[in-house]
């Protein structure tokens, strides 16, 4: 038997519709690649959830209605596309790891819709397909719902994580093909400090004029770990100027932030970005890297890289 279901130990709040932001990180995808997909119809959709007999999630229907198969290419973590959902029992694959057994998907008879983890049987440990077709795609007895964690429980903040991370790996992986000795469309921030009182003081810097991408702070925020943390201390995902002309993305791992615009623009752009967020920024071609190396090496000497 599957895990039994659980009431969650939080308030369960309703799904946002993410469709907004997900017109606005649209225009910030990596085109080429957005342009050789497909876009998915309301038609195509309703089709899908006829023959499942399951009303998709709302932010699920967003991302194909939006975004299309953007998110599906398997290359280490990605969204099922509308033709290949399927029930394995009463589970539904949604998401995937090519290179894991790890999947996310929904239990059928889940009133809340809440995001599942479970192991799959169809790769092995190395991500590699096996030779047999699986009985079913769930591990047996692996099925256990997020209620652990408020940052997976919901279906709209795991899908604009990901496409945002799919975003910012898109321009990070490929930028160089747009960029020339003058103008670059990425651009790379220093590291963050670590204590948080000096956290706190980035956080502000940038909000005097950017904005989240969403006024949704549930969607936008991670939050920090460590001794004396409050509900102040936290980074926020994604920034967008008032002209939504920029993406500002956070490598949630390395502490920094990577700065997507439209189109390749100067370093004489960034500089007004860094002057109206005190941020300093650098880009592959070598514009700016020796200001923030020295940056990073005053916030070392201070201290500002230790908690």
């Amino acid at each position: 038997m599957f895990w039994k279901k659980e009431k969650p130990k939080f308030e369960v709040r309703p799904l946002y519709s993410i469709r907004e932001e997900l017109e606005l990180i649209k225009k910030f995808c990596w085109q080429p690649k957005l342009a050789a997909g497909k876009i998915y119809t309301e038609k195509e959709i309703d089709a899908v959830e006829q023959r499942l007999d399951f009303k998709l999630p709302l932010p699920l229907r967003e991302l194909y209605l939006v975004l299309g198969d953007y998110a599906c290419d398997k290359k280490d973590t990605y969204f099922c596309r509308p033709e290949e959902l399927h029930w394995s029992g009463k589970y539904l694959l949604v998401e995937a790891m090519e290179r894991t057994s790890l999947g996310h998907g929904i239990y059928r008879k889940d009133p809340y819709a809440s995001v599942y983890r479970w192991s799959r049987d169809d790769v092995n440990a190395y991500g590699e397909e096996k030779p047999e077709k699986p009985r079913s795609e769930v591990v047996r007895k692996s099925g256990r719902p997020q209620y652990f964690s408020k940052l997976c429980f919901y279906w709209d903040i795991l899908i604009i994580h990901h496409v945002l991370d799919k975003v910012l790996w898109d321009w990070w992986n490929q930028h160089e093909t747009r960029m020339t000795e003058e103008l670059s469309p990425f651009y790379i921030s220093f590291s963050l400090p670590k204590p948080l009182e000096e956290m706190r003081k980035v956080r502000e810097g940038l909000e005097r004029w950017l904005i989240p991408v969403s006024s949704k702070p549930e969607l936008m925020r991670m939050e920090l770990s460590g001794k004396n943390v409050g509900p102040e201390d936290y980074v926020v995902y994604a920034y967008t100027d008032p002209d939504r002309s920029i993406l500002l993305l956070s490598f949630s791992a390395q502490q920094q932030y990577g700065l997507i615009t439209r189109e390749p623009v100067p370093y004489s752009f960034v500089e007004q970005v860094e002057e109206k967020t005190g941020m300093l920024f650098w880009s592959k071609n070598g514009q700016g890297r020796e200001r923030v190396d020295e940056k990073e090496k005053e916030m070392r000497e201070a201290g500002l890289f230790q908690r």
